[in-house]
């Protein structure tokens, strides 16, 4: 059976046609979220209309506050969304089941199907990019929680006097690691630090990571810095649901020697149980396929 899985994000819309666990084909669109709320449901539908007939059903990832049995995003700040019947919508043009589902719970089903999770039954992920995306599978199930809210990780408390978070609390996770976060901090200590960061007029997570791999002092210490907070995070989440594994995926997570050694030290300091704790924290293998065959698989399951 074919399925359409789209995974939809603020920047950019990425689509394929699975079958078997297998991209078929593959599309790519940016997101026009300052037109208006219909231009990305047209877009949206542009998508679906590529693969023509194909599918038997449709899966669609959205990053926000997803009520999945009704098909409503009840609230996406990237798309400007809100109470949105997505599902009812594209239903009753293209004729055939259509299931949504948050952008990271997409992420872990695909990580858990075809990736890094296989033969898990208890998981945690994280994704990080511009903003901390988190999900759980717990006893080979997916946890929503009662209001779809389940997983948001990002925006847990880690420093009551920390800086403020784009959510509008203080010294949540996302304002530590985060990319903005990330970014704005290098820009700050590169005016104090002798850094070849200092050469790129633009800077990135992965320029960033490049020049640590190149030996660069200053990106070596951001990265221990997000490993640093990371680990703290991870420390509660293993007291919360003891999972065998945590993935890591997202742009962040590739930087991985630089990146994982500070955040297992800090978790064998910090870990209640630790000598008896058996667990791996591992980056994620699917990269942007991950979304896509997550939304697909989920389409694929009863209802």
């Amino acid at each position: 059976m074919d399925i359409i899985g789209l995974d939809v994000g603020g920047t950019n819309i990425k689509a394929g046609l699975v079958r078997n666990g297998k991209i078929i084909q593959r599309g790519h669109y940016p997101t026009r979220t300052r037109k208006s709320d219909r231009s990305v449901v047209d877009q949206i539908r542009s998508a679906i209309r590529d693969y023509g007939d194909r599918a038997a059903t449709i899966g669609i990832g959205i990053a926000g506050i997803i009520d999945s049995p009704r098909g409503i995003v009840r609230y996406s700040p990237n798309l400007g969304w809100e109470d949105m019947p997505l599902g009812k919508i594209l239903t009753k043009e293209f004729h055939r089941p259509v299931r949504i589902i948050n952008d990271v719970n997409a992420i872990l089903y695909g990580e858990w199907h075809y990736g890094a999770a296989r033969g898990y039954d208890d998981v945690f992920l994280f994704t990080l990019g511009t903003g901390v995306g988190g999900a759980a599978i717990c006893g080979g199930k997916m946890v929503f929680g009662a209001n779809g809210f389940a997983g948001e990780f990002g925006h847990a408390t880690i420093n009551f006097n920390g800086p403020k978070c784009t959510c509008g609390n203080y010294g949540c996770l996302e304002s530590y690691v985060g990319t903005k976060f990330f970014l704005r901090r290098a820009r700050r200590r590169m005016r104090k630090i002798p850094t070849r960061l200092r050469r790129y007029p633009r800077l990135t997570p992965k320029i960033i990571g490049d020049e640590a791999k190149k030996g660069d002092r200053l990106s070596r210490e951001l990265f221990g810095e997000i490993g640093y907070y990371l680990g703290i995070g991870i420390s509660n989440l293993l007291n919360l649901f003891d999972p065998a594994l945590i993935v890591i995926s997202g742009g962040i997570a590739r930087a991985g020697r630089f990146l994982f050694p500070p955040i297992r030290q800090v978790v064998k300091d910090t870990d209640q149980g630790a000598r008896h704790r058996r667990y791996k924290i591992v980056t994620g293998k699917l990269g942007d396929d991950a979304g896509i065959l997550g939304a697909a698989y989920h389409a694929s399951l009863k209802q």
